[in-house]
């Protein structure tokens, strides 16, 4: 059949379905007493044979074949039009196009290559059988094992805390759960609650990347944040994102309407997130928080997500008294890293590649002459200034930078104050460096976003900053960063590390350089110690 209905179409149009140079291989090699070339029945005959499969289901080649059929042929093989030759008309061959299109078997029955259609078909089912399916959302095998853990922990425990290190997969690890809690019920309404524009903005985005893998369902995420406008009314499902300072200026306006849809939305909430949770003590926090999970009329279950589950760092061997509030904040219901085998989780995720080995090294100079009691008792503003106009100083951080940008490194350094920002980023461009200073002072957030994604596309090889970068905020070719702020907070430390630390398995670095500026400050040495300690904290909680 298919030789006959090719019969129809020219030489030249039968040539163009073979390629040119196995045409001439095969004149080259045959015996045929033809002058140079096959002819049109020839021609036919070995198209039929070696297109047959590409007429079937490639839909191009096939509606050609209906195109150039006989009108003769055309009703043999579509007897359903009950039509005479001279009725054939264009519409009834872009019909039988149309009808071949949404069904290929039956096609290919009629034009006798049902048998090509099945062995096709056949294989294509055998080798889908032992097809590989890769999750468009995945989590690694450590953040599938806290997400079961919190999954089944919030059936009977209205509050819980996720301590996982910077870098490890915090937020992707909550979008699961909070995908899941809106799975649930389509009545559910999660809260995402953040102090930051650039905490927020990354939740709203990776909500938007998460339910798009995850939902069984169309969801609505709403943004209360920074300058947005949106209204509180009609929020009775979906996913909120939360600003702290938005919702604090809400619920201490003057209008009755406002307070009685935020009221509205206390009611609605099921779930709290709240992201940097070793903030959530903080009073004015506290407050907002308690207006969603200690209500007397309904109260909704707590996830706290955090990489330091403590406020400050002692070395006293009595721990904080913020520390144990925020223990007792959480009920001592905490899910980490249990890796046997390892002495620290942070050991396994850099051998597993999932965070770069850390390499901290101090910065010396002459000059040095603050102690991290002072800094931390004296209020440290005017020190803190002297240090960012200190000469010896800033010539270390400048030279290092230089180091590091000739090894082609992107580098992060994080300065004492904006206007130290702003002069290390001038001081390096003069060097010929790609750098840019970006604070909340100075920049508007357009101006921040764009800063960012230039240093994300290797545009700017070396973003300086002043108390922007800390979290909310993911460049995983960062190779460096230089901690030029003295402080006594192992919570921001930690934070200011982990902007280097994405391993290879997140598109990151096997190793990156941590330096630190040692302003006699010792206790900042190792991202393990920091770990530890307030893991320790939490065990000694749990055991009262």
């Amino acid at each position: 059949m298919l030789k006959e209905i090719l019969s129809n179409f020219s030489e030249d149009e039968l040539l163009s379905f073979l390629p040119k140079e196995a045409v001439e291989f095969a004149l080259c090699v045959s015996d045929t007493d033809d002058e140079g070339a096959f002819n049109k029945e020839q021609l036919a005959e070995i198209v039929a044979n070696t297109k047959k499969v590409d007429f079937v289901f490639n839909g191009k080649l096939r509606n050609l074949l209906i195109d150039r059929l006989k009108t003769s042929i055309f009703i043999d093989i579509f007897p359903e039009f009950k039509l005479v030759e001279n009725e054939v008309k264009p519409i009834h061959y872009q019909a039988a196009i149309s009808w071949a299109d949404e069904n290929i078997q039956e096609f290919s029955k009629k034009i006798e290559l049902e048998s090509i259609y099945k062995s096709e078909t056949s294989l294509n089912t055998s080798v889908e059988s032992i097809s590989s399916i890769e999750p468009a959302y995945p989590l690694y095998p450590y953040q599938q094992a806290i997400s079961k853990n919190v999954l089944a922990s919030l059936q009977n425990k209205e509050r819980i805390l996720i301590h996982l290190p910077t870098g490890a997969g915090k937020t992707r690890t909550a979008m699961n759960i909070v995908s899941e809690h809106l799975r649930e019920s389509e009545n559910n309404v999660v809260l995402w609650l953040a102090d930051r524009e650039e905490l927020c903005t990354q939740a709203f985005s990776e909500f938007k990347k998460a339910w798009s893998c995850l939902g069984n369902r169309s969801s609505t995420i709403y943004g209360i944040y920074s300058t947005s406008d949106e209204s509180l009314s009609g929020i009775d499902s979906g996913f909120v994102v939360g600003g702290l300072h938005k919702l604090l200026s809400i619920k201490k306006n003057d209008s009755n309407k406002l307070k009685l849809l935020y009221r509205e939305l206390c009611r609605s909430v099921t779930l709290v997130v709240f992201d940097e949770a070793h903030k959530a003590i903080a009073p004015k926090f506290k407050e907002v928080i308690n207006d969603f999970v200690d209500r007397e009329d309904f109260s909704a279950k707590l996830l706290g997500l955090t990489a330091t589950p403590g406020r400050v760092y002692s070395d006293e061997p009595i721990f904080s008294e913020e520390d144990r509030q925020l223990s007792d904040f959480f009920y001592k219901n905490k899910v980490s890293m249990e890796m046997p085998g390892y002495i620290s989780p942070i050991d396994y995720l850099v051998e597993n590649g999932y965070l770069a080995k850390a390499n901290f090294k101090s910065l010396n100079y002459d000059g040095s002459g603050i102690s991290a009691y002072e800094l931390r008792d004296s209020g440290g503003a005017e020190t803190v200034t002297a240090l960012a106009g200190n000469k010896e100083r800033n010539k270390r951080i400048i030279n290092k930078t230089l180091d590091e940008c000739e090894r082609g490194s992107q580098i992060i350094i994080f300065a004492c104050t904006v206007q130290h920002s702003i002069n290390l980023a001038i001081a390096l461009a003069c060097e010929g460096i790609k750098a840019a200073s970006i604070d909340s002072k100075n920049d508007s957030p357009e101006s921040r976003r764009a800063k960012i994604e230039q240093y994300k596309k290797c545009e700017i090889q070396v973003l300086v900053n002043f108390n922007v970068l800390t979290a909310g905020f993911d460049a995983p070719k960062t190779n460096v960063t230089i901690i030029a702020k003295p402080m006594n907070s192992l919570v921001q430390y930690l934070q200011m590390a982990g902007r280097a630390m994405r391993g290879i398995k997140s598109g990151g670095n096997r190793e990156c350089n941590i330096y630190t500026v040692m302003d006699e400050i010792p206790e900042f040495q190792s991202i393990n110690i920091a770990f530890e300690y307030w893991n320790n904290m939490w065990s000694v909680s749990e055991k009262d």
